[in-house]
């Protein structure tokens, strides 16, 4: 198993329901293809995301997002071999950053208040796997699971 972990800036805002119906079809996709992980958006257009699963889904899934034209500079910021999964329970975990008490912490509101923040988290990879992190085992129970 692999888990990957990418951020990207999305070529528009996307609203609370356009981000529910994406996440319907991420879902049921990554259900079929055996794929977990965790999706977050700021509310001004970045995303993190983690997929988990086998290298010979996961891949060609990265390759898929690479070339969406919802948004664009696509960097892959980790990949490595994992023996279990971080996010076992999800077919896609999703949190909203800009509706998250998450705004309140120190150091994560740095990462909140850049103006460019994909340029932020490529610069400071190891900050987005820190944030992943935090939600692994601190918000399991307030992450959307439609």
């Amino acid at each position: 198993m692999i888990e990957l972990v990418y951020v990207s800036k999305a070529q528009k805002r996307f609203n609370s329901d356009e981000l529910k119906a994406m996440l319907s079809i991420f879902r049921k996709n990554n259900q079929v293809q055996k794929i977990s992980g965790l999706f977050l958006y700021d509310g001004y257009g970045t995303f993190i995301q983690v997929l988990e699963g086998d290298p010979n889904a996961v891949l060609p899934l990265y390759e898929k997002i690479s070339n969406d034209t919802r948004h664009s500079r696509v960097n892959l910021l980790g990949e490595s071999k994992i023996q279990a999964r971080s996010f076992p329970d999800w077919c896609m975990g999703f949190k909203n950053l800009d509706q998250s008490p998450i705004i309140e912490m120190e150091g994560y509101s740095n990462f909140l208040q850049q103006s460019d923040r994909p340029s932020y988290l490529i610069e400071q990879p190891k900050f987005a796997i820190e944030l992943l992190e935090h939600f692994k085992h601190n918000n399991k129970s307030n992450l959307d699971k439609e």
